[in-house]
């Protein structure tokens, strides 16, 4: 009986199917390589800083920082509060490109530990990361991250990466800064997919701790190679156990595949411990023909020990080199061939690159916030929608006696219906016959101009012709945005932001622009003017930075705070200009539609240049009929 409960419910089954196909998170603490904590150590010094050197330049795609673990659970972490990221090919970023600056407001903080994402079109070797405000713990201005993963083609190229940093607050084999770079999350592996049966992997019962097992590949041809990268042996599903061997060891070999060097030793620092993420090695461009891991000592568990791991990646340039290729395993004078450990599979899951897994536990987060937020309005209709049906039970025997009523209520749904029909008319019109119209007079004037160089006329016709085509050109779009506002089916506050969208896209093609929606009540409802003052503000904020600011990055965000809806655009260009009087000249309209929507408007210039315009707006006065025009 309820068409918007439907609505909603068709929405949430969207959100569940997406969720189904993310990778799933399962926050699983380490114990050891937790991450880097850093601090302004004097409440006078200067802000602290990370900088990763690449090793060469890159072009940057995306850019994941993981919060560190929580500690406790009410902790809601210390992931930075205001921070910028930059970019350069200089190592004292004397000369460095902005990639993100959270300016004078705190960044949203992200309690449930998922990754958090900027994008980038930047390239450089040297990514520096410099927090402005952190969280006060003992005395420190503190802040903590698990990994600074720097995305390039689809690679992490941040892993094994160089890690100088200022402010650290390092405890050895817990939080250092080579921990940021090392894979490692609390997250756990890089792995999505359906549940393997078989348990893939490779492992040996050990009889005697001095027996070690080798594992070998030859690639058949010489390789720079990269980083290797041991994913576990999950051991037991029911207590979440993964392992890899106590100790080991990494030979290469060279042209010959004979003369072994020895390259890499491990120990675990916490004997008996698990090890729930992947291991990552890296070899820094080292030549090789073949790659040997040696386990020494294995993992005991009760009277079983072990030599395990699951999968086997060597990656050169970009690629696995051990994909699908059989791996030589040797133990007790034995040698036989495994196809488990090269088939990309963990022990559960299929492998899949850390930055796509990365992105999907963002996602998959994002998903889950507004999925329960609409869970619960999904409950309440429901229940509505059972009293009404009820009630209309009730209401069906008492119809015979509420004929006149009942014609005098249709009389009036018809008079809206035809409201609507009118409405609908209006709209078809003007997209049909005046837009129409609008494109003729606008092909016209640019024919009669070709038409008037060809010839040689007069300029000043040329010119009027021009400004002829520009104005039915700028009147054609802003009878369309007429037609979307009069539209009664497009008025979520999804349809909105998908409007803003498409029209910063249209309006900005010189200018860089992102768009991010951090609001998780989409599917809620807009009236009439609360659509058109808001689409309104926003068009008018974009006209005067296109106009006034000579900007040339521009970021918008919409967000939920508390039982408002927030909109924010920002921009790198001149700031704020002022009449006579020191009062900005361009926020007067801006500040005509704050009052009409009753929202709160701030504009600001921060130190570094550029603009700030932030609109709060109460989601019931979005709901309600304006009182103005």
């Amino acid at each position: 009986f309820d068409s918007q409960l439907v609505k909603l419910e068709d929405r949430v089954a969207r959100l569940d199917k997406q969720i189904s196909i993310y990778a799933r998170r399962v926050e699983i603490p380490l114990k050891s390589g937790i991450g880097y904590r850093g601090a302004r150590i004097d409440s006078n010094g200067a802000d602290p800083t990370v900088t990763l050197d690449l090793g060469r330049e890159y072009q940057i795609d995306r850019i994941f920082l993981v919060p560190s673990q929580r500690e406790f659970l009410e902790d809601n972490g210390i992931f930075p509060n205001r921070f910028t990221l930059t970019v350069s090919n200089d190592e004292g970023f004397n000369e460095s490109e902005l990639i993100y600056a959270t300016g004078q407001f705190p960044y949203p903080r992200p309690d449930d530990g998922s990754p958090v994402l900027f994008q980038s079109r930047k390239s450089g070797r040297y990514v520096r990361l410099t927090v402005h405000e952190g969280h006060i713990r003992e005395a420190y201005d503190m802040f903590g991250l698990a990994e600074f993963a720097v995305i390039s083609d689809g690679q992490p190229v941040s892993l094994g990466a160089r890690v100088v940093t200022t402010g650290a607050l390092n405890v050895k084999n817990i939080w250092f800064p080579e921990a940021l770079t090392d894979g490692r999350t609390p997250l756990g592996i890089w792995h999505n997919g359906f549940p393997s049966n078989d348990c893939p992997g490779d492992a040996v019962m050990v009889g005697d701790d001095r027996h070690a097992t080798s594992w070998s590949l030859d690639f058949g041809e010489s390789a720079a190679i990269d980083r290797v990268v041991l994913f576990p042996y999950q051991i037991s599903r029911s207590f979440n156990t993964a392992i890899l061997p106590e100790k080991f060891h990494i030979e290469v070999f060279g042209a010959d595949g004979k003369s072994g060097e020895r390259v890499f030793e491990w120990s675990n620092p916490l004997p008996g411990s698990g090890h729930n993420t992947p291991m990552v090695i890296p070899l820094n461009g080292l030549s090789a023909s073949g790659i040997r891991v040696t386990a020494t000592m294995p993992w005991i568990m009760g009277d079983r020990k072990l030599h395990a791991l699951s999968e086997f990646e060597v990656w050169s340039g970009g690629r696995n080199l051990a994909a699908d290729l059989p791996v030589a395993r040797e133990h007790a004078g034995e040698t036989t061939t495994v196809t488990q450990l090269t088939d990309s599979r963990s022990s559960e899951y299929r492998i899949i690159p850390m930055g796509h897994w990365l992105h999907q536990l963002r996602e998959r987060a994002r998903h889950e916030r507004e999925l329960e937020s609409l869970r619960g309005v999904q409950r309440q209709m429901a229940s509505n929608s059972e009293l009404n049906a009820t009630w209309g039970s009730a209401v069906i025997l008492g119809l015979t006696f509420m004929i006149p009523v009942f014609i005098v209520e249709r009389r009036r749904l018809m008079s809206r219906e035809q409201l609507d029909t009118i409405r609908k008319r209006i709209a078809s019109d003007l997209h049909d016959d005046i837009g129409s119209n609008l494109g003729s007079i606008s092909l016209i004037a640019r024919t009669a101009r070709k038409d008037l160089v060809r010839m040689h006329g007069p300029e000043e016709i040329a010119e009027d012709l021009d400004e002829m085509e520009t104005i039915a050109r700028e009147s054609s779009l802003a009878m369309r945005d007429i037609v979307w506002l009069l539209e009664k089916r497009q008025d979520t506050v999804g349809d909105l932001i998908q409007r803003m969208r498409e029209t910063a896209t249209r309006l900005m093609r010189e200018v860089e622009c992102t768009m991010e929606c951090e609001s998780s009540r989409t599917a809620a409802k807009l009236s009439l003017d609360g659509k058109r003052h808001l689409f309104l503000f926003f068009k008018e904020a974009i006209h005067n930075v296109l106009k006034h600011s000579r900007a040339t990055r521009v970021s918008i965000r919409l967000w939920d705070e508390g039982d408002k809806l927030a909109m924010e655009i920002r921009d790198n260009g001149a700031g704020l200009p002022m009449d006579e009087r020191g009062q900005t000249v361009i926020v007067r309209k801006l500040d005509d539609r704050a009052r009409v929507l009753q929202g709160t408007l701030s504009v600001s210039s921060p130190e570094d240049g550029g603009t700030c315009v932030r609109l709060l707006v109460q989601r019931s006065n979005l709901n309600q009929q304006a009182s103005q025009s």
